[in-house]
């Protein structure tokens, strides 16, 4: 399964663009037959971030929804409003999963997604990086109850590896995160990832589905 993800940086004007990602939402399901979250940048984000995310079986089943989206009126109406507001674009990456992923789930609004993104290291071991990423999250798994979803770049810019962990809100996030720090096994774990990333490249930060 792959997640298509588009991250801009806006005014922040959400007064002004929660109407607009609201119904453009609603047109991608209508005119393009899938579903878009679309999330607000929260902790390590640029203030004004938004992001859309949508879940495909296939790249032809992206190609599908494209093209039936570019012949709709009201999603082209819609980006020109969306524009308005944006300062900024990031490219589009399309991941895939390795671990984790469904199709058509129902996500909350306001249910938060922590990400960890890092590059492979210059000359790393890609196997090794998907093996400790895959023991770090049956670590934290067995430690908080919570899974992992681990993905990696296809598209955009490569060498990536993402894993997204989903609350329902932030004091979800609070007991998860002290579950870990108070466990003894999780930091060497943790340190253990640095070996598999580029200096520099790891980010974390968390996103809340607004749409």
């Amino acid at each position: 399964m792959l997640l298509f993800n588009r991250a801009l940086v806006t005014t922040g004007d959400m007064e002004a663009l929660l109407p607009i990602v609201q119904e453009l939402a609603a047109t991608v399901k209508q005119d393009g037959g899938v579903a878009v979250n679309v999330w607000g940048g929260s902790n390590g984000c640029v203030v004004g971030t938004l992001a859309f995310s949508i879940a495909y079986e296939s790249l032809a089943a992206r190609a599908d929804a494209n093209a039936k989206l570019g012949a709709s009126k009201a999603w082209w109406a819609l980006n020109r409003k969306l524009r308005e507001h944006v300062l900024s674009v990031e490219p589009d990456l399309i991941l895939q999963y390795i671990r984790g992923g469904t199709m058509g789930t129902d996500i909350p609004v306001g249910t938060v997604v922590s990400q960890s993104m890092f590059q492979l290291a210059q000359g790393g071991d890609w196997m090794a990086a998907l093996k400790w990423a895959n023991e770090y999250a049956d670590l934290c798994k067995g430690i908080t109850g919570v899974d992992t979803n681990i993905l990696h770049t296809i598209y955009g810019v490569l060498g990536g590896v993402a894993m997204l962990t989903g609350f329902p809100n932030a004091a979800a996030v609070d007991a998860y995160r002290t579950k870990l720090t108070t466990s003894p096994e999780f930091l060497p774990k943790f340190l253990e990832g640095g070996k598999q990333a580029m200096a520099g490249s790891v980010i974390q930060r968390h996103i809340v589905k607004i749409a």
